[in-house]
């Protein structure tokens, strides 16, 4: 990439008020069943970015496959001498830059569910707010950084979204979604904007439209598919790799991930003591994982709603300091910091044996923190 945006990724508070005036239509039932209902898609997808007088743009072939985390992505940007593959079969990912003497594999690697429930949230923030006068609600922006970036979900705060009604994208009639922060404090993303533009038939957004501020500078971004055919057929082989013959396999720090339908499964397998935290009455547990790399240990666990998510993460590292500031506040008997990210509002403490962190999304201050004490309870 040109130049480097750095961005924290992870899940975002943010509450959400929906326009009065908005008159959504009646979305589908489940908008993440019928994303995740297409067999598969392909198109190109074209990158521009924008900070202070640097320019960013490229171009790619994406053959994805709904609802199971399989994706081809090749980079086909004209006059690019080092030409870049991303391909995942829904668990082992391979990176490998053309002409280049290795290709990294990265196994445990699975992100199918983020888009669709994501869709989920914000259709239904819209659907139900689009007849309330004022209602505060919950959602988070989609992804806003190019894939193989790092990236972040949104911004802290308050948000609002509205309803824009129906425009067309490579021929395609679209549902058009505006957010933007009415965030009043500030954060590492301040003045956050976001437009979609989310395919009629099948919720695949076609184009999002993405502004802010970081660090003093004002940074857009814009990613638009053209040349889009749903279902076309895609062959098993579109999501394996084969490295060339000359190249040397080079596997990354490996992830190996387990999930787990309940608290109890995880406890069984788990080699550290497992919280049960007390959680707000609509929340539900919807993931409980434990995830072994070589150098780390950690377990988590994530409740939701409609449309806000609380999560745990408990780890091995120990030594980890941040390098942001935050406020102090006390969980049981430790020191525990809250930290505005932009990315999202995080309380995290350290014990000897192990450091926690506690996210929300789409939940007050005060609730997250009380959140973390009942987790600092239930393991202690």
């Amino acid at each position: 990439m040109g130049f480097a945006i750095l961005l924290i990724g992870s899940s975002v508070a943010v509450g959400v008020w929906v326009s009065a005036d908005s008159q959504a239509p009646n979305f589908a039932g489940s908008v993440s069943e019928r994303y995740d209902s297409l067999d598969g898609f392909s198109a190109e997808k074209r990158t521009v970015i924008h900070r202070e007088n640097r320019t960013f743009r490229s171009l790619d072939h994406v053959s994805r496959r709904p609802g199971t985390g399989q994706f081809r992505i090749e980079d086909i940007t004209d006059n690019l001498t080092a030409r870049e593959i991303q391909v995942s079969d829904g668990n082992t990912l391979w990176i490998y830059t053309h002409g280049e003497s290795e290709a990294k594999r990265i196994d445990g690697v699975n992100t199918s569910r983020s888009l669709p429930s994501r869709l989920d949230r914000l259709f239904s923030v819209v659907e139900r707010g689009a007849s309330a006068d004022g209602t505060t609600h919950d959602i988070e922006p989609l992804p806003f950084v190019p894939e193989g970036s790092d990236r972040t979900d949104g911004t802290a705060g308050s948000m609002a979204v509205s309803y824009e009604g129906v425009e067309t994208v490579d021929g395609r009639p679209t549902y058009v979604l505006s957010l933007h922060s009415n965030a009043t404090t500030a954060g590492v993303v301040e003045d956050f904007e976001q437009r979609l533009w989310i395919d009629k038939e099948w919720y695949v957004p076609l184009k999002r439209t993405t502004e802010y501020v970081r660090d003093g500078d004002a940074v857009s971004i814009t990613v638009s598919y053209r040349n889009v055919t749903f279902n076309p057929g895609l062959p098993a082989d579109t999501f394996q790799f084969d490295p060339p013959s000359n190249v040397t396999v080079v596997d990354a720090d490996s992830t190996r991930q387990e999930q787990f339908v309940d608290i109890a499964g995880l406890r069984a397998v788990a080699s550290f003591s497992v919280p049960d935290p007390d959680v707000p009455e609509t929340f539900r547990l919807v993931e409980a994982t434990q995830t072994v790399t070589d150098r780390v240990r950690s377990i988590g666990l994530k409740y939701a709603n409609e449309t806000a998510v609380l999560s745990v993460s408990k780890s091995n590292l120990t030594g980890y300091v941040p390098n942001t500031d935050g406020q102090a506040v006390p969980v049981g008997d430790y020191d525990a910091t809250l930290r505005n990210l932009g990315t999202e509002l995080r309380v995290s403490w350290t014990t000897p044996n192990a450091r926690y962190s506690v996210a929300g999304s789409g939940v007050s201050k005060s609730v997250l923190v009380e959140f973390a004490r009942s987790v600092a309870r239930a393991d202690s």
